[in-house]
């Protein structure tokens, strides 16, 4: 029976950032840290972790790995014609939606060829979901299985804030890319209040890919990200939400 390395593959969020507090608590005890840089991560998500997390974790004694999408991944944003991210599209006549791929691609992909690289050989894959996320728990079959320390804790996400902010580090902000479609209308808000750049980069990657289809868009309402309407934003925080894959977290 193959021994099961413990990997942490952090998203760089406010869950994963509970994980990094347990690490440095005692009670974890990771044999691989992992975060996946997909090259379009908010500024935010790195702005919080080289502050606070990464020291805090090499003081514990725990490396986290850096690894660089375009290092590992086959594929960038197309394959062939099709476009990788979840982007809505009107080309029917209605708001529809496209599948996720980028998350599999970009993220899982890339941190096994990475700790395959280092030699493991099955691992059990630390993924920070908490309790009010039980529709995204997945559990694949093979060398890679994954493993749910905060929800063997029986944490939400509101559990995790407080943990971290016990801890004396500020709330961490939300992952995701810049331009991820499954962000809802309060975190493009957000995004647009608190990483104007990385925003700004949003709505030019949407006029960029319309030139290869006029039809798509980033949000949901069939109109360009610039004119996103800030009157009717709610606290929407599981809107859109990828099931997919280690993002958000």
């Amino acid at each position: 029976m193959l021994n099961r390395t413990q990997i942490w593959s952090s998203g760089g969020g406010t869950q994963s950032t509970a994980i990094a507090a347990l690490i440095c608590m005692g009670e974890l005890h990771p044999d691989l840290s992992v975060i996946v840089d997909t090259e379009r991560e908010l500024s935010t998500t790195w702005d919080y972790l080289d502050k606070w997390v990464i020291p805090a974790l090499e003081h514990a004694g725990v490396t986290l790995h850096r690894i660089n999408k375009s290092d590992y991944a086959t594929v960038d944003l197309m394959r062939n014609d099709d476009i990788l991210i979840p982007a809505f599209t009107t080309e029917s006549g209605n708001i529809g939606k496209l599948p996720t791929y980028c998350s599999n691609e970009w993220k899982q992909r890339v941190m096994r060829r990475f700790s395959t690289e280092q030699g493991i050989k099955a691992a059990d894959v630390w993924i920070g979901f908490t309790i009010d996320e039980m529709q995204r728990v997945t559990q694949p079959i093979g060398k890679w299985q994954n493993k749910y320390p905060l929800i063997e804790r029986r944490m939400t996400r509101g559990d995790c804030i407080a943990l971290v902010e016990r801890m004396g580090w500020p709330t961490p902000p939300r992952s995701s890319c810049w331009m991820c479609p499954n962000k809802s209308s309060s975190e493009w808000q957000w995004q647009k209040v608190n990483a104007p750049s990385d925003f700004k980069k949003a709505v030019v990657f949407e006029v960029e890919i319309q030139k290869h289809d006029a039809d798509l868009w980033l949000t949901d309402t069939g109109k360009p990200l610039s004119q996103l309407d800030t009157n009717t934003i709610q606290d929407d925080f599981f809107t859109g939400r990828c099931t997919s894959g280690m993002c958000f977290v």
